[in-house]
């Protein structure tokens, strides 16, 4: 990757249970025991974003606008900071730092995940929404992602800063970050 590149970590759909996902340690079968266990209190703890949950050491807990189905998403390692898109009408970022074991893009309970070329290190995350109010309707495919409802991931090498509201506009949103965030 030369500078000004990016790298696609993932490109594709993955399913959605309870309105999340993650990126996370890859287990084979997750133990809520474990004391590695992501906590969806515990990845909000002290934040003003309820979308991205950061708060739980190298574990990153993503709420989507739906319950269950399928979204459409994008994963991007950027050599430097990238500009904002404006297009999408949520974006929060967030601090992460991945220690020594890899991590990988996960679907809720890790029924099925997609390892990230990751190095270790200090990193932001800009999370982004399109269509976050947007849901199925009765006759839709469960299997396909909602038209116009898209979802990317932007990482970058970063000192650790709070987390921030970048834009939302959203009844979801707003709601999320009401519920697990501090926004009032």
């Amino acid at each position: 990757m030369t500078e000004g590149e990016m790298a696609i970590l993932y490109s594709g759909n993955i399913g959605i249970d309870y309105g999340q996902f993650y990126i996370d340690i890859a287990l084979d079968d997750e133990d809520e025991d474990d004391d590695n266990y992501l906590d969806p209190e515990e990845a909000f703890d002290g934040q003003k974003n309820g979308i991205c949950g950061a708060a739980q050491a190298g574990k990153l807990f993503f709420v989507t606008g739906i319950q269950g189905g399928v979204i459409a998403i994008d994963v991007e390692f950027h050599r430097g900071e990238p500009a904002i898109d404006d297009s999408y009408s949520e974006i929060v970022e967030v601090s992460f730092r991945r220690g020594e074991t890899p991590v990988s893009l996960c679907e809720w309970g890790h029924e099925q995940t997609h390892r990230l070329d990751l190095p270790e290190g200090e990193f932001r995350v800009r999370y982004c929404i399109d269509g976050m109010d947007k849901d199925y309707d009765e006759e839709a495919d469960y299997e396909a992602p909602i038209p116009g409802q898209r979802h990317l991931v932007q990482i970058w090498k970063s000192e650790p800063e709070a987390d921030s509201i970048v834009k939302h506009t959203s009844d979801n949103a707003a709601y999320w970050h009401r519920e697990w965030g501090s926004l009032e």
